[in-house]
């Protein structure tokens, strides 16, 4: 008996279908493997139902808040170069409606078992480097008002003083941080704080306060590093780490990052420039 010759194709049909084989194989064995998954493991996967409505709304809700703080933050940028008081008036009176709806947001709308959901990721280590000391992440209203009602930081330059200085004691003061020397000259050196610290109030004493305002971030972060609130605990107590952490809360950092915080630095070096530290202009 004579085989048949072979189909055209059928060489590559062959092929074909022990792909296919394989691939079946392999998918069977992955959909085994995640059946396999703990059921915990399931649960970390994001779906729409995973977070509760009140969150999904505060996590929009805060978005838009953020909005207006970049607002504020625009223009008190451009009204830097008019060494007027109208920088600062129109920073203490903008700033109450954001800061008080943001309160309300928080305190009233939603859970506080929420709030870590609320937090962008990029501010989640801040957040969470928070917990130990059990601060809330998001401020009470009376705790807005007050915040809201105090005076903008005046201080007074040491003789000597650079711009960076005058710089460096402005952030201390709006963290609530006395200027200490030992601590002072820590920070100074600290390898990513210093150099953020100096290019800020080049850019400061340069009149470009967008640039400047960028670096305030910078120098926010570096200050906010675990090593720099580790020197700061070191030398101030766990009470002066406290205070630091709430003097960012009470701006919303955890939940609309730098920017409200970075218009109150902006807003108190312009006093500053125009009343006790004419070393920034």
């Amino acid at each position: 008996m004579v085989a048949a010759p072979p189909r055209p194709g059928a060489g590559k049909a062959l092929i074909a279908r022990r792909n296919l084989a394989a691939h079946l194989a392999s998918l069977a064995g992955g959909l085994a493997a995640t059946c396999a998954l703990p059921r915990w493991a399931w649960a970390q996967r994001f779906t729409a139902s995973s977070i509760s409505q009140a969150a999904q709304d505060a996590r929009r809700d805060a978005g838009w808040l953020g909005r207006r703080a970049d607002n504020l933050l625009r223009l008190t940028v451009a009204d830097g170069p008019a060494h007027s008081a109208h920088a600062v008036v129109r920073f203490r009176h903008d700033q109450a409606p954001v800061a008080r709806e943001l309160a309300a947001l928080f305190n009233n709308r939603v859970s506080e078992d929420d709030w870590l959901l609320v937090v962008p990721t990029r501010e989640l280590g801040l957040a969470l480097a928070m917990q130990p000391l059990a601060i809330r992440l998001a401020p009470s209203s009376d705790e807005v008002e007050a915040a809201i009602k105090a005076p903008l930081p005046v201080v007074e330059p040491l003789a000597g003083d650079e711009a960076a200085d005058v710089l460096h004691t402005i952030v201390l003061a709006a963290l609530g941080l006395e200027r200490r020397v030992a601590l002072f000259e820590q920070l100074r050196n600290d390898p990513a704080l210093a150099p953020a610290l100096k290019e800020t109030a080049e850019a400061v004493k340069a009149e470009r306060y967008g640039l400047a305002a960028l670096g305030l971030e910078r120098v926010m972060r570096a200050v906010v590093s675990p090593e720099a609130v580790a020197a700061i605990t070191d030398n101030l107590g766990t009470g002066a780490r406290y205070r630091l952490y709430k003097s960012l809360t009470v701006r919303f950092v955890p939940f609309i990052g730098w920017t409200y915080f970075v218009t109150f630095l902006l807003a108190t070096i312009y006093l500053n420039r125009d009343t006790t530290a004419t070393v920034l202009r």
